[in-house]
Protein backbone atom coordinates (compact mmCIF):
# COMPACT_ATOMS: atom_id res chain seq x y z
CA UNK A 1 0.00 0.00 0.00
CA UNK A 2 1.09 3.34 -0.88
CA UNK A 3 3.11 5.53 2.37
CA UNK A 4 0.57 7.82 1.82
CA UNK A 5 -2.54 6.57 1.77
CA UNK A 6 -4.93 7.51 4.58
CA UNK A 7 -4.37 3.97 5.96
CA UNK A 8 -1.20 4.04 6.17
CA UNK A 9 -0.99 7.59 8.38
CA UNK A 10 -0.96 6.89 12.52
CA UNK A 11 -3.62 8.14 14.19
CA UNK A 12 -3.44 11.63 15.57
CA UNK A 13 -3.11 9.96 19.37
CA UNK A 14 -0.16 7.87 17.50
CA UNK A 15 1.28 10.69 15.98
CA UNK A 16 1.05 12.82 19.36
CA UNK A 17 2.50 10.27 21.25
CA UNK A 18 5.43 9.41 19.15
CA UNK A 19 6.39 13.07 19.19
CA UNK A 20 5.85 13.28 22.89
CA UNK A 21 8.43 10.32 23.44
CA UNK A 22 10.92 12.27 21.92
CA UNK A 23 10.73 14.40 25.14
CA UNK A 24 10.64 11.57 27.57
CA UNK A 25 12.53 12.96 30.72
CA UNK A 26 15.02 10.55 32.30
CA UNK A 27 13.70 8.46 35.04
CA UNK A 28 13.78 9.28 38.58
CA UNK A 29 14.09 7.68 42.02
CA UNK A 30 10.75 9.28 42.86
CA UNK A 31 8.94 7.92 40.59
CA UNK A 32 9.17 4.30 41.74
CA UNK A 33 8.01 4.70 45.37
CA UNK A 34 6.43 1.87 47.24
CA UNK A 35 3.76 0.97 45.17
CA UNK A 36 5.99 -0.84 42.57
CA UNK A 37 5.98 -3.81 45.02
CA UNK A 38 3.97 -6.82 43.86
CA UNK A 39 2.32 -9.72 45.20
CA UNK A 40 1.55 -13.08 44.30
CA UNK A 41 -1.77 -14.69 45.59
CA UNK A 42 -3.38 -17.58 45.72
CA UNK A 43 -6.88 -17.17 43.84
CA UNK A 44 -6.35 -13.53 42.67
CA UNK A 45 -3.15 -11.73 41.68
CA UNK A 46 -2.52 -7.85 41.98
CA UNK A 47 0.39 -6.03 41.14
CA UNK A 48 1.29 -2.00 41.49
CA UNK A 49 2.82 -0.40 38.84
CA UNK A 50 3.90 2.23 37.46
CA UNK A 51 2.72 4.91 34.56
CA UNK A 52 4.85 6.72 31.94
CA UNK A 53 5.79 10.46 32.44
CA UNK A 54 5.24 12.64 29.56
CA UNK A 55 6.54 15.71 31.04
CA UNK A 56 4.13 15.19 34.42
CA UNK A 57 0.50 15.20 34.19
CA UNK A 58 0.87 16.21 30.42
CA UNK A 59 0.35 12.51 29.34
CA UNK A 60 -3.24 12.97 29.74
CA UNK A 61 -3.33 16.27 27.16
CA UNK A 62 -0.97 14.00 25.11
CA UNK A 63 -2.76 10.47 24.99
CA UNK A 64 -6.17 12.43 24.76
CA UNK A 65 -7.19 10.87 27.97
CA UNK A 66 -8.01 14.31 30.25
CA UNK A 67 -11.80 13.14 30.46
CA UNK A 68 -13.60 15.71 32.05
CA UNK A 69 -16.69 15.09 30.24
CA UNK A 70 -19.45 13.16 30.49
CA UNK A 71 -20.72 11.45 27.41
CA UNK A 72 -18.66 8.40 27.69
CA UNK A 73 -19.35 4.70 29.08
CA UNK A 74 -17.67 2.70 32.07
CA UNK A 75 -18.13 -0.57 32.64
CA UNK A 76 -19.38 -2.82 35.91
CA UNK A 77 -17.44 -6.43 36.17
CA UNK A 78 -18.88 -8.95 38.34
CA UNK A 79 -21.58 -11.53 39.26
CA UNK A 80 -20.09 -13.73 36.97
CA UNK A 81 -20.18 -17.26 38.46
CA UNK A 82 -19.46 -19.51 35.93
CA UNK A 83 -16.04 -21.04 34.33
CA UNK A 84 -14.95 -18.60 31.08
CA UNK A 85 -12.96 -19.87 28.55
CA UNK A 86 -9.71 -19.37 29.01
CA UNK A 87 -8.98 -19.44 25.30
CA UNK A 88 -11.39 -16.55 23.98
CA UNK A 89 -11.14 -12.73 25.01
CA UNK A 90 -14.02 -10.51 25.87
CA UNK A 91 -14.72 -8.19 22.59
CA UNK A 92 -15.02 -5.04 24.53
CA UNK A 93 -11.50 -6.46 26.55
CA UNK A 94 -9.94 -7.02 22.95
CA UNK A 95 -10.78 -3.30 21.77
CA UNK A 96 -9.42 -1.77 24.62
CA UNK A 97 -6.12 -3.73 24.38
CA UNK A 98 -5.75 -2.96 20.93
CA UNK A 99 -6.50 0.58 21.63
CA UNK A 100 -4.22 0.92 24.38
CA UNK A 101 -1.19 -1.36 22.10
CA UNK A 102 -1.25 1.59 19.32
CA UNK A 103 -1.31 4.17 22.08
CA UNK A 104 0.98 3.41 23.79
CA UNK A 105 3.15 1.21 21.12
CA UNK A 106 3.50 -1.70 22.51
CA UNK A 107 1.76 -5.17 20.96
CA UNK A 108 -1.67 -5.33 22.16
CA UNK A 109 -1.22 -8.79 22.75
CA UNK A 110 1.14 -8.54 25.82
CA UNK A 111 -1.55 -6.03 27.53
CA UNK A 112 -4.15 -8.85 27.12
CA UNK A 113 -1.72 -11.41 28.31
CA UNK A 114 -1.47 -9.56 31.22
CA UNK A 115 -5.30 -8.87 31.60
CA UNK A 116 -6.30 -12.62 31.18
CA UNK A 117 -3.33 -13.26 33.96
CA UNK A 118 -4.74 -11.51 36.41
CA UNK A 119 -8.44 -11.93 36.21
CA UNK A 120 -9.16 -13.68 32.86
CA UNK A 121 -10.41 -10.58 31.54
CA UNK A 122 -12.05 -9.69 34.47
CA UNK A 123 -14.09 -13.33 34.99
CA UNK A 124 -12.88 -14.55 37.92
CA UNK A 125 -15.37 -14.97 40.25
CA UNK A 126 -16.74 -12.25 42.71
CA UNK A 127 -15.08 -13.89 46.41
CA UNK A 128 -12.51 -16.74 46.80
CA UNK A 129 -11.81 -18.15 49.77
CA UNK A 130 -8.04 -17.59 50.59
CA UNK A 131 -7.08 -20.53 53.21
CA UNK A 132 -7.57 -19.63 56.75
CA UNK A 133 -8.90 -15.70 55.98
CA UNK A 134 -12.21 -17.87 54.58
CA UNK A 135 -14.05 -16.25 51.55
CA UNK A 136 -13.34 -13.10 50.91
CA UNK A 137 -13.72 -10.44 47.19
CA UNK A 138 -11.47 -10.91 44.74
CA UNK A 139 -11.40 -7.05 43.76
CA UNK A 140 -13.74 -7.26 40.67
CA UNK A 141 -16.66 -6.17 42.21
CA UNK A 142 -17.08 -2.21 42.17
CA UNK A 143 -16.48 -0.74 45.82
CA UNK A 144 -14.47 -3.53 46.92
CA UNK A 145 -10.92 -5.07 46.45
CA UNK A 146 -9.01 -8.46 47.52
CA UNK A 147 -7.25 -9.25 50.84
CA UNK A 148 -3.85 -7.14 49.64
CA UNK A 149 -6.18 -4.05 48.99
CA UNK A 150 -5.91 -4.59 45.18
CA UNK A 151 -9.32 -4.02 42.52
CA UNK A 152 -10.28 -4.14 38.93
CA UNK A 153 -9.47 -6.33 36.15
CA UNK A 154 -5.89 -5.49 36.28
CA UNK A 155 -5.59 -5.57 39.78
CA UNK A 156 -3.85 -2.39 40.81
CA UNK A 157 -3.61 -1.16 44.63
CA UNK A 158 -6.16 1.22 45.78
CA UNK A 159 -7.33 2.95 48.53
CA UNK A 160 -10.77 0.96 49.70
CA UNK A 161 -13.35 3.13 49.02
CA UNK A 162 -15.30 2.44 52.59
CA UNK A 163 -12.07 2.11 55.18
CA UNK A 164 -10.12 4.45 53.34
CA UNK A 165 -7.47 2.04 54.15
CA UNK A 166 -4.81 0.75 51.57
CA UNK A 167 -3.69 -3.24 52.08
CA UNK A 168 -4.99 -6.19 53.80
CA UNK A 169 -4.26 -9.28 55.83
CA UNK A 170 -2.64 -10.75 52.82
CA UNK A 171 -0.01 -7.83 52.18
CA UNK A 172 -0.02 -3.78 51.37
CA UNK A 173 -0.92 -3.04 47.41
CA UNK A 174 -0.68 0.64 48.55
CA UNK A 175 -2.24 3.04 46.45
CA UNK A 176 -0.86 3.09 43.32
CA UNK A 177 -3.79 3.88 41.25
CA UNK A 178 -3.81 7.18 43.71
CA UNK A 179 -6.40 9.65 44.83
CA UNK A 180 -9.49 7.71 45.06
CA UNK A 181 -10.09 4.26 43.88
CA UNK A 182 -12.90 6.46 41.29
CA UNK A 183 -13.10 9.77 40.97
CA UNK A 184 -13.55 12.86 38.44
CA UNK A 185 -10.32 12.99 35.81
CA UNK A 186 -10.35 16.29 36.25
CA UNK A 187 -9.60 16.32 39.91
CA UNK A 188 -6.39 14.01 38.89
CA UNK A 189 -4.10 16.77 38.91
CA UNK A 190 -1.23 15.20 40.15
CA UNK A 191 1.51 13.50 38.19
CA UNK A 192 1.49 10.38 37.00
CA UNK A 193 4.08 8.31 39.90
CA UNK A 194 3.95 11.07 42.41
CA UNK A 195 5.26 9.45 45.55
CA UNK A 196 4.99 5.77 43.84
CA UNK A 197 1.43 6.39 43.01
CA UNK A 198 -1.63 8.31 40.67
CA UNK A 199 -1.11 5.60 37.82
CA UNK A 200 -4.30 5.40 36.72
CA UNK A 201 -5.69 7.04 33.89
CA UNK A 202 -8.79 7.62 31.98
CA UNK A 203 -8.51 5.49 29.39
CA UNK A 204 -12.28 6.03 27.72
CA UNK A 205 -12.73 9.71 28.09
CA UNK A 206 -15.67 8.90 29.89
CA UNK A 207 -14.11 11.65 32.66
CA UNK A 208 -13.78 9.34 35.42
CA UNK A 209 -10.96 7.27 36.55
CA UNK A 210 -12.01 4.36 37.72
CA UNK A 211 -10.05 1.41 38.86
CA UNK A 212 -13.09 -1.00 37.89
CA UNK A 213 -13.76 0.20 34.51
CA UNK A 214 -12.15 -1.88 32.10
CA UNK A 215 -11.03 0.59 29.51
CA UNK A 216 -9.30 2.27 32.59
CA UNK A 217 -7.34 -0.31 33.50
CA UNK A 218 -5.72 -1.88 30.44
CA UNK A 219 -5.00 1.43 29.24
CA UNK A 220 -3.04 2.02 32.54
CA UNK A 221 -1.86 -1.74 32.26
CA UNK A 222 0.11 -0.57 28.60
CA UNK A 223 1.46 2.47 30.02
CA UNK A 224 3.49 1.02 32.63
CA UNK A 225 4.80 -1.29 29.70
CA UNK A 226 5.47 1.25 27.90
CA UNK A 227 7.58 3.21 31.14
CA UNK A 228 9.94 0.50 31.03
CA UNK A 229 10.78 -0.47 27.85
CA UNK A 230 11.25 3.46 27.24
CA UNK A 231 14.12 2.82 29.95
CA UNK A 232 15.71 0.39 28.19
CA UNK A 233 14.15 -2.75 29.71
CA UNK A 234 12.80 -5.29 27.10
CA UNK A 235 8.79 -6.27 27.06
CA UNK A 236 9.58 -8.94 28.52
CA UNK A 237 11.19 -7.31 31.47
CA UNK A 238 8.84 -4.95 31.95
CA UNK A 239 5.81 -7.53 32.22
CA UNK A 240 8.16 -9.74 35.01
CA UNK A 241 8.23 -6.06 36.31
CA UNK A 242 4.35 -5.50 36.35
CA UNK A 243 4.10 -8.68 38.73
CA UNK A 244 7.57 -8.07 40.85
CA UNK A 245 8.53 -11.84 40.16
CA UNK A 246 10.84 -10.95 37.24
CA UNK A 247 12.02 -11.68 34.18
CA UNK A 248 12.10 -15.33 33.76
CA UNK A 249 9.73 -16.42 36.33
CA UNK A 250 6.24 -18.11 35.54
CA UNK A 251 4.06 -15.08 35.33
CA UNK A 252 5.96 -13.36 32.52
CA UNK A 253 6.50 -16.36 30.82
CA UNK A 254 2.71 -17.32 31.31
CA UNK A 255 2.31 -13.63 29.83
CA UNK A 256 4.69 -14.39 26.96
CA UNK A 257 3.29 -17.51 26.05
CA UNK A 258 -0.66 -16.22 26.02
CA UNK A 259 0.60 -13.12 23.89
CA UNK A 260 2.09 -15.74 21.32
CA UNK A 261 -1.30 -17.82 21.19
CA UNK A 262 -2.79 -14.33 20.62
CA UNK A 263 -0.56 -13.11 17.99
CA UNK A 264 -1.22 -16.64 16.49
CA UNK A 265 -4.85 -15.66 16.66
CA UNK A 266 -5.74 -18.88 18.25
CA UNK A 267 -8.46 -17.32 20.42
CA UNK A 268 -11.95 -17.21 19.88
CA UNK A 269 -13.71 -13.40 20.47
CA UNK A 270 -16.19 -13.93 23.54
CA UNK A 271 -19.29 -11.77 23.97
CA UNK A 272 -18.31 -8.12 25.86
CA UNK A 273 -17.96 -8.82 29.76
CA UNK A 274 -19.34 -6.53 32.26
CA UNK A 275 -22.48 -4.13 31.59
CA UNK A 276 -21.85 -0.75 30.43
CA UNK A 277 -22.86 1.97 32.25
CA UNK A 278 -22.89 5.91 32.77
CA UNK A 279 -23.57 6.19 28.97
CA UNK A 280 -24.79 10.42 29.02
CA UNK A 281 -25.81 9.61 25.41
CA UNK A 282 -28.01 6.33 25.50
CA UNK A 283 -29.37 7.13 28.76
CA UNK A 284 -30.74 10.44 26.24
CA UNK A 285 -31.92 8.81 23.40
CA UNK A 286 -32.41 5.15 24.67
CA UNK A 287 -35.35 3.16 25.06
CA UNK A 288 -37.33 3.79 28.03
CA UNK A 289 -36.50 -0.01 29.45
CA UNK A 290 -33.10 0.70 29.25
CA UNK A 291 -33.25 4.17 31.12
CA UNK A 292 -35.36 2.07 33.77
CA UNK A 293 -32.01 -0.23 34.10
CA UNK A 294 -29.21 3.26 33.53
CA UNK A 295 -31.51 4.40 36.68
CA UNK A 296 -30.98 1.39 38.29
CA UNK A 297 -27.29 0.59 37.49
CA UNK A 298 -26.67 4.02 38.56
CA UNK A 299 -27.30 3.44 42.39
CA UNK A 300 -24.60 0.43 42.34
CA UNK A 301 -23.35 1.00 45.67
CA UNK A 302 -25.53 2.62 47.76
CA UNK A 303 -26.80 0.51 50.95
CA UNK A 304 -29.93 -1.31 50.83
CA UNK A 305 -32.42 0.12 53.14
CA UNK A 306 -35.67 -1.46 54.46
CA UNK A 307 -37.83 0.73 53.35
CA UNK A 308 -35.66 3.23 51.14
CA UNK A 309 -36.97 4.69 48.06
CA UNK A 310 -33.66 6.77 47.69
CA UNK A 311 -31.75 8.61 47.09
CA UNK A 312 -29.79 7.55 49.81
CA UNK A 313 -30.22 3.81 49.60
CA UNK A 314 -32.98 2.01 48.63
CA UNK A 315 -34.82 -1.35 49.59
CA UNK A 316 -35.95 -4.35 46.77
CA UNK A 317 -39.51 -2.18 45.19
CA UNK A 318 -38.24 0.72 46.17
CA UNK A 319 -35.40 0.79 43.70
CA UNK A 320 -37.44 -0.37 40.88
CA UNK A 321 -40.45 1.73 41.84
CA UNK A 322 -37.88 4.67 41.17
CA UNK A 323 -36.25 3.39 38.14
CA UNK A 324 -40.07 3.16 36.21
CA UNK A 325 -40.74 6.44 37.75
CA UNK A 326 -37.38 8.24 36.61
CA UNK A 327 -37.59 6.73 32.95
CA UNK A 328 -41.43 8.39 32.67
CA UNK A 329 -43.90 5.03 33.34
CA UNK A 330 -47.31 6.69 33.33
CA UNK A 331 -48.10 8.56 36.73
CA UNK A 332 -50.92 6.22 37.14
CA UNK A 333 -49.09 3.13 37.34
CA UNK A 334 -46.13 4.88 39.56
CA UNK A 335 -48.47 7.64 41.82
CA UNK A 336 -48.27 5.00 44.17
CA UNK A 337 -45.65 2.98 45.98
CA UNK A 338 -44.59 -0.69 44.76
CA UNK A 339 -44.12 -3.41 46.79
CA UNK A 340 -43.79 -6.80 46.11
CA UNK A 341 -47.77 -7.16 46.60
CA UNK A 342 -48.79 -4.39 44.70
CA UNK A 343 -46.42 -5.66 41.45
CA UNK A 344 -47.89 -8.85 42.05
CA UNK A 345 -51.27 -8.32 41.47
CA UNK A 346 -51.20 -5.15 39.32
CA UNK A 347 -54.03 -5.64 36.64
CA UNK A 348 -52.05 -4.26 33.87
CA UNK A 349 -49.15 -6.17 34.41
CA UNK A 350 -47.97 -9.37 32.50
CA UNK A 351 -46.86 -12.38 33.78
CA UNK A 352 -44.17 -14.69 31.51
CA UNK A 353 -41.98 -17.75 32.40
CA UNK A 354 -38.69 -17.41 33.54
CA UNK A 355 -37.28 -18.44 30.11
CA UNK A 356 -39.02 -15.88 28.45
CA UNK A 357 -37.75 -13.28 31.16
CA UNK A 358 -36.41 -9.87 28.81
CA UNK A 359 -35.06 -6.77 30.10
CA UNK A 360 -36.71 -4.94 32.31
CA UNK A 361 -39.25 -7.67 33.48
CA UNK A 362 -39.08 -8.14 37.22
CA UNK A 363 -38.98 -11.05 39.36
CA UNK A 364 -40.75 -11.69 42.06
CA UNK A 365 -39.63 -14.71 44.69
CA UNK A 366 -39.98 -15.75 48.42
CA UNK A 367 -43.74 -15.86 50.25
CA UNK A 368 -45.70 -19.18 51.19
CA UNK A 369 -48.64 -21.03 51.79
CA UNK A 370 -50.11 -18.84 48.94
CA UNK A 371 -49.22 -15.33 50.52
CA UNK A 372 -47.52 -12.03 48.27
CA UNK A 373 -43.88 -12.48 47.29
CA UNK A 374 -41.48 -11.20 49.54
CA UNK A 375 -38.69 -9.90 47.46
CA UNK A 376 -38.16 -8.52 43.68
CA UNK A 377 -35.16 -8.17 41.11
CA UNK A 378 -34.91 -6.79 38.01
CA UNK A 379 -33.44 -8.75 34.68
CA UNK A 380 -30.95 -6.74 32.90
CA UNK A 381 -30.36 -9.40 29.72
CA UNK A 382 -28.03 -12.26 29.57
CA UNK A 383 -24.20 -12.97 29.87
CA UNK A 384 -22.89 -15.53 28.55
CA UNK A 385 -26.78 -17.19 28.31
CA UNK A 386 -26.91 -16.40 32.49
CA UNK A 387 -29.91 -14.52 33.05
CA UNK A 388 -28.76 -11.11 34.53
CA UNK A 389 -30.17 -9.20 37.36
CA UNK A 390 -30.40 -5.76 39.20
CA UNK A 391 -31.07 -5.51 42.79
CA UNK A 392 -31.18 -4.36 46.31
CA UNK A 393 -30.96 -7.31 48.30
CA UNK A 394 -29.94 -7.36 51.73
CA UNK A 395 -28.25 -5.48 53.90
CA UNK A 396 -26.58 -9.41 55.52
CA UNK A 397 -24.20 -8.98 52.34
CA UNK A 398 -21.26 -6.50 52.25
CA UNK A 399 -22.54 -2.86 51.24
CA UNK A 400 -20.57 -3.14 47.65
CA UNK A 401 -23.10 -5.69 46.82
CA UNK A 402 -26.59 -4.88 48.48
CA UNK A 403 -27.19 -2.67 45.48
CA UNK A 404 -25.72 -4.62 42.21
CA UNK A 405 -25.92 -6.59 39.32
CA UNK A 406 -25.07 -10.05 39.16
CA UNK A 407 -26.13 -13.59 37.61
CA UNK A 408 -29.48 -14.42 39.14
CA UNK A 409 -29.50 -16.43 42.31
CA UNK A 410 -25.92 -16.90 42.18
CA UNK A 411 -22.82 -16.43 44.46
CA UNK A 412 -23.91 -13.97 47.44
CA UNK A 413 -27.60 -13.32 45.67
CA UNK A 414 -29.02 -16.58 46.98
CA UNK A 415 -32.74 -16.51 45.92
CA UNK A 416 -35.87 -17.57 47.75
CA UNK A 417 -38.89 -20.01 45.39
CA UNK A 418 -39.78 -18.35 42.44
CA UNK A 419 -43.41 -16.79 42.35
CA UNK A 420 -43.50 -15.02 39.06
CA UNK A 421 -41.68 -12.47 36.15
CA UNK A 422 -44.13 -9.99 35.92
CA UNK A 423 -43.61 -7.38 33.11
CA UNK A 424 -44.70 -3.60 32.97
CA UNK A 425 -42.62 -2.42 30.26
CA UNK A 426 -45.46 -2.98 27.71
CA UNK A 427 -47.09 0.27 30.17
CA UNK A 428 -44.54 2.93 28.03
CA UNK A 429 -46.59 4.97 25.51
CA UNK A 430 -45.23 4.39 21.96
CA UNK A 431 -45.73 8.29 21.37
CA UNK A 432 -44.56 9.66 25.09
CA UNK A 433 -48.10 10.62 25.62
CA UNK A 434 -49.81 9.06 29.42
CA UNK A 435 -52.13 7.28 27.66
CA UNK A 436 -55.74 7.05 27.45
CA UNK A 437 -56.50 3.86 29.72
CA UNK A 438 -57.52 5.25 33.09
CA UNK A 439 -58.42 1.77 34.59
CA UNK A 440 -57.29 1.14 38.21
CA UNK A 441 -54.11 -0.72 38.24
CA UNK A 442 -53.84 -1.75 41.97
CA UNK A 443 -55.80 -4.46 43.48
CA UNK A 444 -53.42 -4.70 46.46
CA UNK A 445 -53.27 -2.05 49.16
CA UNK A 446 -49.90 -0.83 49.40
Amino acid sequence: MDDGTEAARPSAVRRAWLAARARLRSGRASDLGRGTLSYALAGSLFMGSTMVVVGGEQIFDYLGLSGGGSGGCSTSLGGFTGNADPDSVPENFLEYAKQAGEQFDIPWEYVAGISWRETNHGRIPDTAVYGSLGRRPTGIVYGTANPAGAAGPTQFGVKHPETRATGGPLGDAANTWGGEADQPASERTAAPGTNGQWFGIDGNGDGRVNAWDPADAVHSTAGFLRYWMDRGHSLEWAVGRYHGSGVGGAYQQAVSAKAAQYRSGDFTVAPPNGTTTDCADQALNGTAVEKVIQYARAQIGKPYVWGGIGPGGYDCSGLLWRAYQAAGLPERYTSYRWTTDTMYAMDAARQVSLDQAQPGDLILTGGSGGGMPTHVSMVTGRRDGRLMVIEAYSSSVPRAAQIHEHEYDSGQWPQPAFRAVVRVSHLFPADGSDGADTADVRRAPV
